[in-house]
């Protein structure tokens, strides 16, 4: 039986960034996965999806080049080449990752693990395809699956998961996007430049409830503007599948008739591993985790979506790294200096049309938590890289304690949000306080003094600001 100091069971963004570190470590470890390495992220979420944003972006860069002052025949739209990209991208990101680990001789099996089983002091890992291996440690990184409705199934057919859609070869003439938050709203905003009849419908009473709910109604507003029919507050009872389309019955006992259904709400740990002698402690099906991502059995450790967390692949990525960082001081037995995790200051990102990203707390959580808070905004209206690039919708938000301006929150709905939101994470994470920021010189002309404005709005001194 083949012994390593650590398995990592689960090869996604958490589990192959956790052996790689290991492995830089000079620890010795090796990754069980049982589809391919990069996990739902990498082949079937993140990248995929982004590459198919691009698409849709363009598209609707070809649609408005006139105001421009450029002249174009808008060529008819090829799902096929877009469908072909978007898989030569994540080859070509999935195959660097699997060079990596060739490159630093990590083992890689690809099989499920079935059972943990405490023997004396290591643990032994059964194997469904290959030899049973051991280890002084374990990393459960095994993500989660989407979630179904009690009468709405997928079967990836008519009722499409975040995962099947991608696998479409052909556009459907409609589509009914099930559940408002950042998937449903990434897919509506995708099909919806590409031409298709999209429906999203969300039983809460607004899209996007878990961010700042001043950018949430903004991007309600912004993609009802684009073609896409909302509903809120409204629920599915359930579909009837009539010829090529499907007849979804709704909770007001309204029916929408159309081609095809993505079901967007929410996903759920994956863990069915048995442990022996002992079982892991689950919340909701969530392993329970401390702040050093251990479990409540000595020597396991667990990452990712499998831990109920902010369920994104840089949180994963994080937990991964700090796992591998209190493996090596237990290994070494020093006392080390560890990252602690603060969930509410991860960046937070969703890919629609405009763009929205965040960070920290919203205003209402601000509220909630230290009563009295500044509020700065500013909009893209008066950026001039905003208005150059013809990209106006949206402002930056940023929120304050009223006692020293320290910067608690940072929302953004506008161009290239998701890219200037680590520009609110470091000010965040770092508990920076507005003065402190009057020491930077922001460029111009660049879409960050949007936030630098922001900032200064906290203090009544932007210079833009109407």
């Amino acid at each position: 039986m083949k012994h390593y100091q650590v398995v990592v069971i689960g090869g996604g963004p958490g589990g192959y960034e956790a052996a790689i570190r290991l492995n830089q470590y000079g620890i010795d470890c090796a990754v069980v996965e049982k589809s391919r390495i990069g996990g739902i992220c990498l082949n079937w979420g993140c990248i995929p999806t982004k590459a198919l944003v691009k698409s849709s972006e363009l598209w609707h860069e070809i649609s408005e080049a006139e105001a421009f002052g450029l002249s174009t025949t808008r060529n008819t739209l090829d799902y096929s080449k877009l469908v072909a990209r978007k898989n030569e991208v994540v080859e070509k990101l999935v195959s660097g990752v699997e060079f990596l680990f060739r490159k630093r001789q990590i083992p890689v099996l690809i099989t499920k693990a079935l059972t943990i089983n405490k023997i004396n002091d290591a643990f032994t890992i059964k194997l469904e395809t290959e030899e049973d291996i051991s280890a002084d440690y374990v990393i459960i990184a095994t993500g989660s699956v989407p979630k179904e409705l009690p009468n709405l199934k997928i079967d990836e057919r008519d009722v499409l998961s975040s995962t099947g859609i991608l696998q479409m070869q052909q556009l459907p003439k409609s589509l009914a996007v099930i559940g408002g938050g950042v998937v449903g709203c990434e897919f509506a905003s995708i099909y919806n430049a590409l031409g298709v009849e999209v429906h999203l419908i969300e039983f809460l009473p607004a899209i996007l409830s878990t961010e700042d709910e001043e950018v949430a109604k903004r991007l309600q507003m912004c993609l009802k503007k684009t073609g896409i029919k909302i509903k809120t507050g409204i629920g599915v009872n359930g579909c009837i599948k009539i010829d090529d389309s499907i007849l979804l019955k709704m909770t007001d006992d309204s029916e929408l008739a159309v081609e095809k259904a993505l079901l967007c709400v929410g996903r759920i740990p994956q863990f069915n591993l048995k442990c022996a002698p002992a079982e892991l402690v689950t919340v909701n099906g969530a392993i329970e985790i401390d702040r050093y991502m251990k479990t409540n059995i000595e020597n396991i450790y667990a990452i990712g979506d499998v831990t109920g967390k902010l369920p994104l692949a840089h949180t994963a990525s994080k937990q991964g790294l700090i796992a591998a960082e209190h493996i090596l001081s237990e290994i070494q037995n020093k006392d080390m200096h560890h990252s602690e995790m603060i969930y509410e200051n991860i960046p937070r990102c969703t890919f629609t049309n405009p763009e929205v990203s965040s960070c920290g707390l919203t205003e209402k959580q601000a509220i909630e938590k230290y009563k009295d808070i500044k509020v700065g905004r500013f909009p893209f209206t008066a950026n001039g890289k905003a208005l150059a690039g013809g990209n106006t919708n949206g402002f930056v938000k940023v929120i304050a304690k009223a006692d020293d301006l320290q910067i608690i929150g940072m929302h953004i709905i506008g161009p290239n949000a998701a890219e200037l939101i680590a520009q609110g994470s470091i000010l965040i994470n770092l508990n920076v306080r507005a003065k402190d920021v009057e020491k930077v010189v922001f460029a111009h002309p660049t879409l960050s003094e949007a936030i630098m404005e922001a900032i200064e709005d906290l203090m009544g001194l932007s210079i833009h600001k109407i």
